[in-house]
């Protein structure tokens, strides 16, 4: 199935077709290009070491814009959208969306394959914006680059110990207590524990429809929690949601059909920028 191409909307549907399971959300994801990896951009140039001061950085100085805003996610979705590297990965329910992005036009790639992603997520990994599991994974943001390691603390439960107290010895390690004072500024009435899985697992995230550009964009977003340590973001696992990843041909001749069906840059891009300089582009020497 890896060696799958789309070069056309038929085959596009068919793939689609293919990787329906039962019991699973399929989301997806367009790149001009393919990359080695499919990360978020805070996994890129260092940026991860100073995840913290960017957040506050980025706080401090547009402070008016999230007044009176508690819930880091959603705070973490509003720096996505204006290009500050998060550990969020955009990602669309609608495939249309997605083949836009992969044949987008780009002088330096569009001789480059395009990059069709889809991920097949099991129902259980999909949560909503207000879910506390969603604000614990958000808040691991908010914790110094050295200050969030697990990865002394077994998974395994010791030999005759209860669950429940095996849960309370990993919530009473240092780096849980300070990540759970992030998570209670948040949500006051937070009294759940953290459980290992959950923080080191990734999550997918339906936000709130509350800016043009998710709207149009069918937009939701991956969720990445870390890997024992702050240091590395959670690994994809195959028996979760791996990417199923496909090559993107013929892109000029996609991109004339997708604009047949309503998917041009100004539509999926609604700012009025956006918006004049397509027009400009679509009638310049017309």
């Amino acid at each position: 199935m890896s060696a799958t191409k789309i070069d056309s909307l038929s085959s596009l549907l068919d793939l689609i077709s293919a990787t329906k399971k039962s019991g699973h959300s399929l989301y997806f994801r367009g790149q001009k290009k393919r990359y080695d990896t499919v990360k978020p951009s805070i996994d890129r140039n260092g940026y991860l070491k100073n995840e913290d001061v960017l957040f506050k950085e980025f706080i401090i100085r547009n402070p008016d814009e999230f007044k009176g805003q508690r819930s880091t996610f959603e705070i973490l979705t509003k720096m996505q959208h204006y290009g500050l590297p998060t550990r969020l990965l955009d990602i669309t329910t609608n495939p249309l969306v997605a083949l836009f992005f992969a044949v987008e036009s780009d002088k330096e790639t569009d001789a480059e394959a395009g990059d069709f992603i889809v991920f097949s997520i099991p129902d259980k990994f999909v949560k909503y914006y207000d879910s506390d599991t969603v604000s614990v994974v958000a808040n691991v943001a908010r914790r110094p680059y050295g200050e969030l390691d697990v990865s002394k603390i077994s998974r395994k439960i010791s030999e005759g110990e209860e669950k429940k107290k095996w849960i309370k010895r990993f919530n009473d390690h240092a780096h849980i207590q300070y990540l759970l004072h992030e998570i209670k500024d948040e949500k006051p009435y937070f009294s759940h524990a953290i459980e290992k899985d959950h923080l080191q697992s990734i999550w997918c995230v339906k936000p709130l429809l509350n800016n043009r550009r998710i709207i149009k964009q069918d937009g939701a977003f991956l969720l990445f929690g870390i890997d024992e340590t702050k240091k590395k973001l959670a690994n994809y696992k195959k028996e979760e949601f791996e990417p199923i990843r496909f090559a993107v041909e013929n892109k000029q001749k996609l991109r004339e059909q997708l604009e047949l069906l309503g998917f041009s840059r100004d539509k999926i891009y609604p700012e009025m920028d956006t918006t004049a300089d397509y027009l400009k582009e679509r009638y310049k020497n017309a």
